[in-house]
């Protein structure tokens, strides 16, 4: 009895889990009516990460400012206009005679207003304004290579999370193709324990089974929202829209990669060691503009100047002063002899660490490759074991409910070739998605994912 009263108590609690999660999934479903399911393409959800990422748009806008950065170090070459008016008030002018302090107090108005415009423009700067636009065109070109590097991080994201986002329907598949077979097989029990032909756990172990295969497809089904909902974002697509992945190619990469193949393209693609290489371009330039200061500046210009008394001034006063002028004006710094010899070793230095930077950067590069490579070997030999323990798992199955039928296996034994059978399948589910995802990663690494 106290065996039976044992069992009853399990049964009860397996019974009170099943209407609690049959409870959960009915939320669920209520809480995601509201969701449109929209079916995407691997193609569209790249094309769309492509026009809509937010990363990609302010990468963007960094070429457009480094654009206009250019235009405006170009108008370091054009005249300078400049236009003003003033006012004066003049105090006791006295004129001095050679320079002797025999001075004579001039009749002049105290109180002065004034207009002039004036022109200058740059005839010799020592390669500053060319060396500064040369600058600027490199930071341009980093820039520009910041958006690839971009557009092609956001490209693998994209695709591991379009595959991510199937493993998980077809995990939902897989899952819900074991929970048909266990409801049919909690029906015979059913019937057989109402028989005595079943004992009462055999009827709770499956319900269990069933239990555990539900909660599986629960916490499946919302993990596929969480990811669609990401994918959304980085595509653009209204967050209240559930991605389904559409026209899946499953084909498993069968590409032969020498990994010194690998290697050399992807020092000549990756844009990494390009932003490294550029950013060495501009430490050189930024030493050559230093260089400039120990050259004179040679500006010329021009200017006109009008000054008036201001009206009202006593005594009367009519004069006006008009004049122009223009000339050519040399200037130096002679401070730049002694103060710019550690700006200049400076510069040296920066250069010396921009070498070891592409260095360090080419490494980093060799190993992320390495694993990437690695991982894909791996994952194309994980995808034969995980298909031979299916066809085990399979066999294995088929073995053990001929002699289930046949009562010559118990439903422990029943259960546990079903649950090596959901085990190999959706461990040969995720292989498959795994390689995909490698391949990618390898592609990437060798600076081939545009």
């Amino acid at each position: 009895m106290k065996k039976l009263g044992l069992l009853l108590r399990i049964y009860l609690k397996a019974l009170i889990l099943v209407l609690c999660i049959s409870g959960a999934e009915t939320t669920g479903a209520q809480e995601r009516q509201d969701v449109e399911t929209k079916s995407v393409t691997l193609d569209e959800v790249i094309q769309l990460a492509a026009v809509n990422n937010l990363e990609i748009k302010m990468a963007e806008k960094d070429i457009a400012i480094a654009s206009e950065n250019i235009l405006n170090a170009k108008m370091a070459r054009a005249p300078y206009l400049g236009a003003g008016v003033y006012y004066n008030y003049v105090g006791n002018p006295v004129l001095y005679r050679d320079f002797y302090s025999n001075d004579t107090t001039v009749d002049y108005y105290d109180h002065q207003a004034g207009w002039n415009i004036s022109a200058s423009i740059p005839i010799y700067t020592g390669g500053a304004i060319k060396a500064q636009i040369e600058q600027e065109e490199v930071v341009s070109q980093i820039t520009n290579e910041m958006l690839n590097m971009t557009k092609s991080q956001i490209k693998l994201f994209v695709i591991n999370q379009f595959y991510n986002l199937y493993q998980l329907y077809r995990r939902v598949e897989i899952i819900e193709e074991n929970i048909k077979n266990v409801k049919v097989n909690i029906k015979q029990l059913t019937s057989k324990v109402k028989n005595g032909q079943n004992i009462l756990s055999d009827l709770t172990r499956t319900e269990l089974q069933l239990s555990n295969f539900e909660i599986d497809v629960f916490k499946t089904r919302n993990n596929i929202d969480l990811q669609s909902n990401l994918l959304c974002i980085y595509t653009g697509i209204p967050t209240s829209t559930r991605l389904l992945p559409k026209d899946v190619m499953v084909l498993i990469p069968v590409d032969t990669l020498v990994y010194k193949t690998c290697l050399d393209e992807a020092y000549s693609n990756r844009y990494e060691i390009k932003q490294a290489e550029l950013q060495k371009d501009y430490s050189s330039l930024s030493l050559k503009k230093t260089r400039t200061n120990f050259y004179p500046n040679i500006v010329g210009h021009a200017g006109y100047n009008s000054d008036f008394p201001v009206p009202g001034t006593f005594p009367p006063q009519t004069d006006i002063l008009s004049l122009w002028a223009v000339g050519v004006g040399v200037k130096y710094d002679i401070s730049s002899l002694y103060n710019l010899n550690h700006r200049i070793g400076a510069d040296k230095l920066q250069i010396e660490k921009e070498d070891i930077n592409i260095e360090n950067v080419k490494n980093a590069i060799d190993q992320e490759l390495k694993t990437a490579y690695v991982n894909f070997i791996e994952s194309k030999k994980n995808i034969v074991s995980y298909r031979k323990n299916v066809e085990l798992a399979t066999l294995n199955y088929k073995i053990v409910k001929s002699k289930y039928d046949n009562e010559f296996a118990l439903i422990i034994d029943m259960i546990d070739a079903e649950l090596q059978l959901n085990d190999a399948k959706l461990s040969l589910n995720n292989a498959i998605i795994d390689a995909i995802s490698q391949y990618y990663n390898l592609l990437y690494a060798m600076g081939k994912l545009n």
